[in-house]
């Protein structure tokens, strides 16, 4: 009697595991239709978003109702997917993916609209929906540089000026991470080998393949190729925790020129959001998105250092996410310094050497790359050099020291103790300009 209770409790126990292993498996995939990635299909595809209390926990069933796990990383709520579903039907849309955006309690559903209704009907239409949160376009977003050929030129221009190398005596980023939402990175170019903690793929049905991924492999590069290994160049944060978040793909195999959208941008910086990276480099430009810009309010408030590319050209179609309220947005100069102004109290603007910059291509190659994204890539390192001394900083403190850092002494910065860290860039307060 005893063993026949022992096998039954045994069996019921293997019972759940499996039944718990099934649900794990299947609850990760995050299914995308191909039309996501297709240029041609961008104008008729739109974002809805709702709010969902049901995405952070399921009951594991009748044995024990009053526990609760978490769900996957891509595990919707019934609930939400009946929703998706009821729209769906309901206006005659086609559901190309899902996923519950669980940073900001969202459930997120991309939509395609056929070509026999007017997207901005579709789009006026729901957005009088009681159950909808939120409804737009998809967005496409542009990488931020474009290659030079100099490649006799071998000196590293961009950090001459500010004496790396003794700030490197007391700060190299150690244990600060970076998340670099980008196109992919080359993590076994042997200045990147061992680099690169951690990479995903929010496109692998577009892009699978990392030796192509130039612009993200050219700015992990800047941030944290490897220092003293006697072969390339050297990263201005080298110890430096790095996360490749591959969320933009090229335009064209060789090219520098990639692209992203609303969608993978966000399932990226949502991503990042729940790994609580320090710095959060972005260096792409594009549309104001209001989805974006909810979860880049969420980063900010969660303490990440949030830095990006400045448009060329501000207009309509650039300039965000740069423009939006605390993050530290970048240009390029061509000169080996940086200076900066503040336009408001909530919006930063910092320029940064991003001229000529060499830098690591993939399969172990090296050019010069120019652009706003490079000079984005410089500030993020210089931000995790800041941080390693006082992670407490805050982005207005993190830009009170960038003002300071086209000086000669600015490198003695970091022979000073943590705890001296902020009191000294509250100092600089008067440097700003408002």
């Amino acid at each position: 009697m005893l063993i026949s209770s022992i096998f039954i409790r045994l069996f019921c126990l293997m019972l759940l595991l499996f039944s718990f292993t099934k649900v794990s498996s299947a609850e990760e995939r995050l299914t995308i239709d191909p039309k996501m990635f297709d240029s041609t299909q961008t104008g008729r595809i739109i974002l809805v978003t709702y709010a969902d209390s049901h995405i952070n926990r399921i009951s594991v069933g009748t044995i024990a109702q009053q526990y609760y796990r978490r769900r996957g990383e891509y595990d919707s709520s019934t609930w939400g997917k009946r929703i998706a579903s009821d729209i769906e039907s309901e206006y005659r849309l086609k559901i190309l993916s899902q996923w519950p955006i669980k940073e900001i309690g969202e459930h997120c559903v991309v939509y395609w609209v056929s070509e026999i209704h007017s997207l901005d009907d579709v789009i006026s239409i729901l957005s009088k929906d009681v159950r909808i949160g939120n409804v737009q376009s998809m967005n496409t977003f542009n990488v931020m540089a474009s290659r030079f050929s100099d490649t006799y030129y071998r000196l590293q221009s961009n950090i001459q000026g500010m004496n790396l190398d003794k700030i490197h005596d007391h700060a190299t980023g150690k244990d600060v991470s970076i998340a670099i939402i980008d196109t992919g990175v080359d993590f076994k170019h042997p200045d990147l080998d061992g680099q690169i903690q951690i990479h995903k793929n929010f496109v692998s049905l577009k892009s699978s393949d990392s030796s192509s991924d130039n612009h993200g492999t050219a700015v992990a590069g800047v941030i944290a190729a490897k220092a003293n290994n006697g072969k390339g160049i050297v990263g201005i944060a080298p110890d430096s925790r790095i996360a490749s978040l591959k969320a933009c793909w090229e335009l064209k195999a060789g090219s520098m020129d990639a692209i992203c959208n609303s969608f993978t941008l966000a399932l990226a910086i949502n991503t990042a959001i729940e790994m609580k990276v320090n710095v959060l480099n972005l260096s792409l430009t594009g549309p104001y998105d209001p989805l974006l810009a909810r979860l880049i309010q969420k980063a900010v408030h969660e303490g990440i250092i949030v830095i990006a590319s400045e448009a060329e050209k501000q207009n309509s179609q650039s300039g965000f996410p740069a423009q939006q309220p605390g993050v530290i947005g970048v240009r390029s100069i061509n000169r080996n310094s940086i200076y900066s102004i503040v336009t408001n109290d909530d919006t930063f603007s910092v320029s940064a050497p991003g001229e000529e910059i060499l830098t690591t291509l993939p399969n172990g190659a090296y050019d010069f790359v120019s652009g706003n994204s490079l000079a984005t890539a410089h500030v993020s390192g210089l931000t995790a050099l800041l941080l390693q001394k006082n992670s407490n900083l805050s982005n207005q403190e993190i830009f009170n020291f960038l003002v300071k850092a086209n000086e000669p002494s600015f490198y003695k910065v970091f022979f000073k103790k943590a705890k001296n860290t902020v009191a000294l860039s509250k100092n600089n307060d008067q440097s700003v300009t408002h």
